[in-house]
């Protein structure tokens, strides 16, 4: 190999500004000139439709889109009651609905929240579920109770 059969370089490398004298573009000001907004740290280059592009898809006010927790998109709460909490403030024969369970977990009205009865605990009554979901364990127990789940 010798130096005449080596292939030529075609690209130049990009002179990276700030990293020095031996980066090529070393010194004072560094290539970024005098003063300016354009000298200064932090300064991007954007063109003009890119620019105006991004601030149009930031949302206007705050809470607005699918990552807000109010409006079109807002979860519904999940509120978890077990087997034994019910077994121990509920009569046998009673219908628990989701009138009843709120009773029990003093949330507003007004605020909108879904229940769930999870299977921790023991039941020995028997009672009636009516509308609300249930885990599978909590079904079986109420079951095994002797209970209804409609």
């Amino acid at each position: 190999m010798k130096l005449n059969n080596l292939s030529k370089i075609k690209e130049k490398k990009k002179k990276r500004k700030g990293r020095g004298y031996g980066s090529g573009k070393g010194g004072h000001t560094v290539g970024y000139g005098q003063k300016g907004q354009k000298s200064r740290s932090g300064f991007k280059r954007m063109k003009s439709w890119i620019r105006e592009s991004k601030i149009r898809s930031i949302p206007k006010l705050r809470g607005i889109g699918k990552r807000s927790t109010t409006g079109k998109y807002r979860k519904e709460k999940v509120a978890v009651i077990n087997i034994g909490d019910i077994d121990k403030n509920c009569k046998s024969g009673d219908i628990i609905d989701l009138k009843y369970i709120q009773g029990m977990i003093n949330t507003p009205k007004s605020k909108k929240t879904a229940v769930k009865i999870l299977g921790h605990g023991r039941i020995n009554k028997k009672i009636t579920v009516k509308g609300i979901k249930m885990s599978k364990s909590a079904t079986e127990k109420v079951k095994k109770a002797g209970g209804n789940i409609l």
